[in-house]
């Protein structure tokens, strides 16, 4: 229809609208290419499975009309090692992805001295009982994760070279702040690192410290609902929102969707890397609540 004038667009239209009816018997029929000429032309929307490329991961944001899905993008160029960030962000969020860096660069530093046989310093505090010393479960996973990308790094060298990496947010017109995109950050930028796309059915939202810590963070009714109208099907939320779930999330769309608790960042990667995830794309919720019951996992068992 667009590509006429408004005159001849609007005789189509009529054409086709009088091919609807009424019939004989007063019936209207209306088939699938009537109702552009009655609702206007198709809304496109990427396929979520499509815009999860590598360097891109997804998050979850709250706005004043409810939550929503919040991507976040990071790419690398060559230059001076520079960080951009862009896509109107608060103060609050600028750090976020600056700690993220930061966190990365840390942990595979220190991945790769251990890689190499180089005992990590560890600071102990009270008496020493070798018995008593858990065993580095985050460690193991994030080794795991990286296994490919460590045996080709030097320790002595930053990760990301001297190339230039520019993180960005969409819609950049619209204003964004919040202590929760570390997480989503985190994952886009070893996305990045790791050449690997983010899985396609997981919707993340937390915040990170510097040692990779998730912190909980507010908004997680809006948070939840936004990922099921969008037909995810995988949720990570900070361990410490459990009781966020249990008081705010319908018992209907606890059956919907399953939501996984983390407690540090090295979970979130093993999730959101693991090797024997199937591709999928996402399919719309369904609107008949289940009688399932809630799919709560913590992710600390992986």
């Amino acid at each position: 229809v667009g590509a006429f004038t408004g005159a001849e667009a609007e005789k189509l239209a009529e054409a086709a609208l009088a091919q609807c009816g009424p019939d004989a018997e007063g019936r209207l029929v209306v088939d699938a290419h009537h109702l552009p000429h009655i609702v206007g032309a198709e809304m496109f929307e990427p396929d979520l499975a499509e815009r999860l490329t590598v360097g891109v991961a997804m998050g979850l944001g709250v706005t004043a009309v409810g939550g929503q899905l919040l991507f976040v993008e990071a790419t690398r160029g060559k230059g001076s090692g520079r960080l951009t960030v862009t896509g109107q962000l608060g103060e609050v969020m600028r750090e976020s992805v600056i700690t993220a860096m930061s966190l990365l660069r840390s942990k595979i530093y220190y991945a790769s001295l251990a890689a190499n046989g180089e005992a990590r310093p560890v600071v102990r505090v009270g008496p020493y009982s070798a018995s008593a010393m858990p065993r580095p479960l985050e460690s193991d996973k994030f080794q795991e994760v990286f296994q490919p990308f460590l045996s080709q790094t030097d320790a002595t060298k930053d990760p990301f070279g001297n190339d230039d990496v520019h993180v960005h947010f969409p819609a950049g017109a619209i204003p964004k702040d919040g202590p929760s995109a570390g997480v989503t950050t985190t994952l886009a930028l070893a996305s990045l690192l790791l050449n690997r796309p983010v899985r396609s059915d997981t919707a993340v939202t937390g915040e990170i410290t510097l040692r990779g810590h998730v912190l909980p963070v507010g908004g997680i009714r809006d948070k939840v609902l936004a990922a099921h109208r969008a037909g995810i099907r995988h949720v990570l939320l900070p361990f410490a929102n459990q009781r966020h779930v249990k008081d705010d999330i319908p018992p209907a769309l606890q059956g919907d969707i399953e939501l996984h608790f983390v407690k540090h960042i090295d979970e979130a990667l093993a999730w959101a890397f693991a090797d024997n995830v199937k591709s999928w794309a996402p399919e719309p919720a369904s609107s008949a609540g289940s009688s399932a019951a809630p799919g709560f996992t913590m992710m600390s068992k992986l």
